[in-house]
């Protein structure tokens, strides 16, 4: 900027005046998007990490996705804002590299967690005989999950900094943060094509392993509706309550082996278990401590419905995740496949396309209330907390 003089100076700033102005919706979005973000995720990190007590196992990744996605919306509106109000005079080279680092790191992680979740709840649900994620695989997974997130923003304060345009109209030129088109062209594109590839395979591996779990559970509804009318007429001819099936019970004791539990000596017993298919098979069953009780058919039921409910929530936060990150890839494939793709839209069309480009961060925000909607006893924490707030 030191080389222009006062007059043009004065152009550019008009000109960025002009721009702000046609994105005071598109900032008023952010804005919500951001006190949203900050307000639900912070109570979803208080209730599940500090106030709920007892067996974690399904929720145990919450207070985690809940954090990464505190920070992603926090991180990614604000920074969003930044280039709207700034988006002819974002001169501060640093503060654009160190906002797409961040960005990019908080973005990622939420993703990889999403991910590790997915295979989580398929090993639950698809693979309840195979080995389950203990304890020590969970906190490896998120360690990955970080470390790889870390490894795939590093690049983007290379790549992204402050880069000079030009108006044609006007024949002035503005700085705006973005990709650096001084840098290596080759290498800018192979790491433009590295994070495209790895949003597409993300989004892949989720709808494949979602897809299979959706359809377990389907046809465990569809099994459980079918053996439960014809147990209701064998009972109901020989006398006999559903709790006295043995083989129920052991389908139970398979379904309900405690991973995170990794202080006692394991022991194996051999076990026979109806599939969903109507197929008896035989499996080695690790136990831990002591054998595992027979519980009856109400609690057998209700622990498949709880293990269902939290499947069927985390589904339906990777669908509203592939709704709001398929469009960013798109535009991202876009952007890389036209370098002057921004320059050539209108200010209302800018303005559109942004809203587009930026509504993945409306994934960090909705999860908490997926959360009030489909976990009674997190909505219960929260109305708990509210009425002792009111006593103080």
């Amino acid at each position: 900027m030191d080389n222009y003089t006062s007059d043009p100076q004065e152009k550019v700033r008009e000109w960025n005046s002009e721009l702000v102005r046609s994105l005071v919706p598109n900032n008023v979005i952010l804005s919500l998007y951001m006190f949203t973000g900050l307000v639900g995720n912070s109570t979803v990190i208080f209730i599940y990490g500090f106030k709920m007590r007892g067996n974690k196992e399904d929720r145990y990744f919450i207070p985690f996705l809940a954090t990464a996605d505190l920070l992603a919306s926090l991180v990614c509106a604000s920074f969003g804002i930044a280039q709207n109000v700034m988006q002819a005079t974002f001169d501060d080279e640093h503060l654009c590299k160190a906002w797409w680092f961040s960005a990019g790191f908080t973005t990622l992680t939420s993703v990889f967690f999403l991910l590790i979740i997915a295979v989580h709840r398929y090993l639950k649900v698809c693979k309840p005989l195979g080995k389950q994620m203990t304890l020590k695989w969970k906190r490896g997974a998120l360690c990955v999950g970080l470390t790889v997130a870390f490894t795939l923003s590093v690049p983007m304060s290379h790549f992204y900094g402050s880069e000079s345009f030009l108006n044609d109209e006007r024949q002035i030129h503005g700085l705006r943060c973005g990709r650096l088109s001084t840098t290596n062209k080759t290498g800018s594109l192979i790491f433009g094509g590295v994070i495209v590839l790895t949003a597409i395979t993300l989004i892949v591996a989720l709808i494949c392993l979602y897809s299979k779990i959706g359809y377990t559970i389907l046809e465990h509804f569809k099994y459980t509706k079918t053996v439960g009318k014809r147990d209701k007429i064998d009972h109901s001819q020989s006398g006999l309550s559903s709790s006295d099936d043995p083989l129920s019970d052991t389908e139970h004791e398979i379904h309900s082996i405690e991973t995170d539990n990794t202080g006692f000596s394991a022991t194996y017993t051999s076990q026979a278990f109806e599939h969903p298919t109507g197929n008896i098979q035989t499996r080695n069953i690790e136990h831990r401590g002591n054998p595992l009780p027979k519980l009856s058919s109400t609690k057998r039921r209700k622990n498949r419905k709880v293990v269902h409910k939290f499947t069927l929530m985390f589904m339906l936060i990777t669908i509203i995740f592939l709704i709001c990150y398929i469009p960013k890839v798109i535009i991202m494939l876009l952007e890389a496949s036209n370098t002057k793709f921004w320059e050539g839209f209108t200010d209302s069309g800018r303005s559109g396309v942004l809203f587009v480009y930026r509504i993945y961060i409306l994934n960090t925000v909705t999860n908490p209330f997926i959360y009030a909607f489909l976990d009674n006893k997190f909505t219960k924490e929260i109305k708990a907390f509210c009425k002792s707030c009111k006593k103080l």
